[in-house]
């Protein structure tokens, strides 16, 4: 059977389904999702067995995610720019830098949205928006992207999001400017400097 999520309480880790031409929603409780590491939201699409509780509630079991079966656009765009600022600066020979800074930011920001989605959920002090902002913009945005299709965090918060978008595009433009004459040149002023202070 399948169906659409229209409630859902993720601390809980429980929600309903509806079902076309049926009025009954029925139960849905995260331990009967194949892909545990995926958490669901209203308007996830699901495919699923039905049984009643002893209470003649309708349940859903052997729960999986419809969507989860491809990668959404904005995990490929990630994966897809990560790929090729690994592969560019060993193509054009310049900036080597980019390889492990893409990818230890990438990295360190998921694991950064999955340690203040556990504190959300548990209550506890959380990560500044801003840190996880500055981080997208230092190069951590395809990490980003990541945790929020895999992890569900901050994936419809606004304004969150249009900002997140926002260090994404300087990032870009930063990046590809970086390959230019003028570019180029700061970026070797910078690294010198770093390396020789």
């Amino acid at each position: 059977m399948k169906g659409k999520i229209v409630e859902w309480y993720d601390e809980k880790g429980y929600g309903f389904i509806a079902v076309a031409n049926q009025e009954r929603r029925i139960f849905l409780h995260v331990s009967e999702l194949k892909h545990k590491h995926l958490r669901p939201a209203p308007n996830d699409r699901v495919s699923f067995d039905i049984c009643e509780d002893e209470r003649k509630r309708l349940r859903a079991v052997n729960a999986s995610m419809i969507s989860m079966k491809s990668f959404p656009l904005t995990v490929l765009f990630g994966g897809s720019f990560l790929v090729f600022a690994c592969v560019s600066p060993l193509v054009l020979h310049r900036h080597l830098f980019f390889i492990p800074l893409y990818l230890v930011l990438s990295l360190f920001t998921w694991l950064m949205y999955a340690w203040d989605k556990e504190a959300a959920e548990k209550g506890q002090w959380r990560t500044a928006e801003n840190s996880l902002h500055f981080l997208s913009l230092a190069g951590g945005w395809p990490g980003a992207l990541l945790a929020q299709q895999q992890l569900r965090h901050k994936s419809r918060k606004q304004p969150f999001k249009t900002i997140l978008w926002l260090t994404i595009l300087v990032n870009i433009i930063v990046f590809f400017w970086s390959f230019t004459a003028s570019g180029s040149e700061i970026i070797q002023q910078v690294t010198s400097l770093l390396l020789n202070p």
